[in-house]
């Protein structure tokens, strides 16, 4: 195998769980070219990765959102003569495009959108960490890949970055990042809930950071009042920046998001909470110094893979009954494990 090419168009937690699949490959291979398809959102944290040979933009939304360019794109895919191609997402154009590349090799789950694209189908576990689930794509090579924790590389730009924030907001080493938000309004913990997260965790730490993208500005009032040790950095980094902050902190607090899976890159203590989505899904921290908090047994969970705009039934019950104290014990706890 001389050149391979992997899919992973969806959003960035899922591409973070996709970086296993490379990493394997690179050290079965170390010669291998691989290539690395991804929308331009979550292009940043593979652009510095000393695995990805070359990244291809794929920009579903803009340039190649009409036909003829998408077509366009498989002619070009196809003119670099892949050997090898591994498609964890599983939408229609995914499949299409491993198949346009014309590869020997084409593997992919069994509930793709288009599984006849693939000369190889993999069985898509419930029950299975997504990263193991992608790594399993690796079997038609006769690569047997157990565990690969996703590895990030921040930019010495990057490490620039925040060292001035901190610095300006007066941040010290012990700090502990809080990210309320989310891309599905259901798996978001309540914020009036989290403000009280952030409130007891204050005392615990010299600095709380709360981070988030530009979508989230609506939230940083509802944390800054708390007291003069909560910073927001929300708005104010790329993925790569933000990915270097959390890398620097004692303790992570979020929602089933994709800042959990920058921590699993770190290896930092992380609290994950889990309202609509259950662990079954695959999604959960791929690290050990981490834990899920959730309502279980709840007759309506999950209610979706990825939750929803609102409540199916108006109760809310999966997020509202978990308690800030739970999610505070649950970090102080990984804390002391930490340290013992």
């Amino acid at each position: 195998m001389r050149r391979a090419l992997v899919i992973q168009t969806a959003f960035l937690g899922d591409v973070i769980l996709t970086l296993p699949l490379v990493q394997a490959l690179k050290k079965s291979v170390e010669d291998a070219q691989i290539d690395f398809i991804a929308i331009p959102e979550t292009s940043d944290i593979l652009k510095s990765h000393p695995d990805i040979s070359r990244l291809i933009i794929y920009d579903k939304h803009g340039e190649h959102k009409s036909l003829s360019s998408f077509l366009l794109l498989g002619r070009e895919l196809r003119a670099n003569k892949y050997d090898v191609v591994l498609c964890p997402h599983r939408s229609l154009r995914s499949c299409l495009t491993a198949k346009y590349t014309q590869a020997n090799v084409r593997a992919g789950f069994d509930n793709s959108a288009l599984k006849s694209c693939f000369t190889d189908v993999l069985p898509w576990k419930f029950g299975v960490h997504e990263v193991e689930r992608n790594l399993s794509l690796l079997t038609p090579l006769g690569i047997n890949a157990h565990r690969e924790e996703p590895r990030l590389f921040p930019t010495a730009g990057n490490r620039e970055e925040v060292e001035l924030f901190l610095k300006e907001n007066r941040v010290t080493g012990s700090f502990a990042v809080v990210a309320p938000g989310t891309v599905w309004e259901t798996k978001r913990y309540p914020i009036e809930m989290m403000s009280e997260v952030v409130r007891r965790l204050v005392d615990r730490f010299s600095n709380i950071v709360i981070v988030g993208g530009k979508r989230d500005a609506c939230l940083i009032e509802h944390f800054t009042k708390i007291d003069r040790r909560v910073v927001s950095a929300i708005g104010k980094f790329s993925i790569m920046s933000s990915a270097e902050l959390i890398r620097r902190a004692l303790l992570l607090v979020a929602n089933d998001s994709a800042p959990i899976h920058i921590a699993s890159a770190f290896n930092v203590p992380t609290v994950a909470v889990f309202g609509p989505t259950v662990r079954d899904f695959g999604f959960f921290p791929y690290h050990e110094r981490s834990a899920v908090v959730e309502i279980e047994n709840l007759g309506c969970r999950p209610c979706s893979l990825h939750g929803g705009d609102r409540c199916p039934i108006n109760t809310f019950d999966c997020m509202r009954k978990i308690s800030p104290e739970e999610i505070v014990a649950k970090g102080l706890e990984l804390l002391e494990k930490k340290n013992g």
